[in-house]
This record gives C-alpha cells, structure tokens and sequence, in this order.
C-alpha cells in the first residue's frame, strides 16, 4: 500500500493561505477593537461632559441673594465661542463639600461657589476647576478652595438673559443692587428710612408713595419695580476634546476631535415676589383688633 505525503509546493501554498487568514483576522480584529476603543471615549466623553453641566446647573439652580451683601453674583467674558474662557462666581444653597477647617461664619447653608479655566499640561488644553468658598465675610467670589473637574477642555462660554429678554455677556450684580444690602427686605428698609426722614422734616411736603393716590394728578403711584441682581437664565456652552492616554484623538486631518455641550439654566429665585415681613404682618392684625 502506498502512502503519499505533503509535498513542499503543497505545503508553501497551504501556509500562505493560514498566513493570510490571521492576517485578515488581525486586521478585523485590531479595527474591531479600535472601533470600540473609540466609540468608549466618545461616550465618556459625552459622559463627562453631561456630568460637569449637571454640576454647575445644580449650583446655579441653588443661587440665593438675599441679605448677603453686593457680591452675590458676576460672570465675567473672556472671549466668544469655542475660544471662550468665561468666569463665573455666585452664592448657592447647593451642597458643597465640608470644609478641612471649622469656619464660625459658615451657617451650612449658603456657599461661594464658581468656575473658571487654567491652563493644562498639553499644549491648546484647558483645565476646568471649581472653587468653594465657605466664609462670606470677605471678598467671598475672589477667594476659596480649588478642584478640577477635568482637563481636556478647548472653551467655556457663558451668556446672562436680562430683564429685557436679552442676552449678555457679563453680569454684575453689584451695580443692579442698593448700597446696603444686609437684610431680606433691602426694599422694604429703604422704604421705611425714607418714610422715616420725611416724618422727621415734618414741614416738607410728604410724596405719595407707590401704592397710593397721587394727590395732584388723582392716580394711583405704581410700584416701583424691583432691580434684579440675578439673571433669569444662564446659558452654558462648554466645548471639550476627545481623548485619551496617548493625548489628544485627532479626525482625518489631524485636528483635535472637540465636541459641544450647552443648557440653559432659568434662576428661579430671581423671580420671587419681595413680600412683608411675616412677624410683622401679624403684630399689625393683633393691634387692629
């Protein structure tokens, strides 16, 4: 019985199609994983971009003015679109970490809270930090601990919605409030001290005052509307680069992949309707009585 072996071209060609089989396979592989690799930065990406607009929309969310001095809010424009380096520095009852020191002043309710760029280790990167302050006695929007959130960040980019439904660029709550600022009816005081120095004068002609019936013309005085110290609404846009251990993830012509991230934030508590003084109110229905 004869036995006929491989011969040498058999087993030339036979290697040569193994060989080309892994190679393929290598190469569906490596593209395969490649792809995943890619689609995962992408979504932690996505992820931590969603993640830093939650954080500073909570605090935003959190904004409080009321009896707490002139310097309760300000956003500052340092550039436009995706070369922005925007500043923005308010007071919130958002939760912030415990402070490493025991600080007297600080009530655990409200906190100086803001966000601002430096500069990263990689050329045309940007770090994004945030700072708390617990201590508002003094200069509580210029000082405070700071954290970065991340470190791949191209721009940030922050406009204000006035009063008149127009957006700005920067916002300064110090010029829209009154010089003393330091109870929860600034209003309302002001009013009073007014209605008090013109009872002392006595011999000068006393003005209606809003809410009642102007003598000379016999209509009514209108209120006088109220400044607004905060914006109605925040308008966040913040632009951060792919990548990853290796640095930046570059598109087919070797530019930085960088992806857009926006909201709008409505400051509720700029809308509050300024009302009396409660304990007031009621010591006034006691003695009518």
């Amino acid at each position: 019985m004869n036995q006929r072996g491989f011969t040498l071209i058999e087993i030339v060609v036979v290697m040569s199609i193994f060989g080309f089989i892994m190679t393929a396979s290598y190469t569906i592989l490596t593209t395969t994983l490649e792809a995943d690799r890619r689609i995962q930065r992408t979504t932690m990406t996505g992820k931590v971009g969603e993640a830093i607009l939650n954080q500073m929309r909570r605090d935003l969310q959190g904004a409080v003015w009321r009896g707490l001095g002139e310097e309760i809010f300000r956003g500052e424009d340092r550039g436009d679109e995706d070369s922005a380096e925007d500043v923005i520095d308010f007071l919130t009852t958002s939760p912030v970490p415990l402070p490493e020191d025991e600080i007297p002043s600080w009530t655990n309710e409200v906190t100086s809270v803001g966000y601002a760029l430096r500069p990263g280790e990689e050329s045309g990167d940007l770090i994004l930090f945030r700072r708390v302050e617990w201590d508002l006695e003094t200069d509580p929007l210029d000082r405070g601990s700071r954290t970065p959130l991340y470190d791949r960040v191209k721009a940030l980019d922050i406009h204000y919605l006035d009063e008149e439904g127009e957006w700005a660029q920067e916002w300064d709550a110090s010029s829209l409030l009154p010089e003393q600022n330091l109870s929860d009816f600034p209003y309302l005081d002001a009013r009073e001290e007014q209605a008090e120095l013109e009872e002392e004068e006595g011999d000068q002609e006393t003005l209606p005052q809003p809410g009642e019936i102007d003598p000379s013309t016999g209509e009514l005085v209108p209120e006088e509307p109220l400044p607004r110290p905060l914006p109605r609404a925040v308008q966040i846009v913040l632009y951060l680069h792919y990548g990853n251990e290796q640095g930046r993830i570059l598109d087919a012509n070797q530019q930085p992949l960088v992806e857009r991230f926006s909201t709008i934030v409505p400051l509720l508590v700029s809308d509050q309707i300024l009302v009396e003084d409660p304990a007031l109110v009621l010591e006034e229905s006691i003695g009518s009585f």
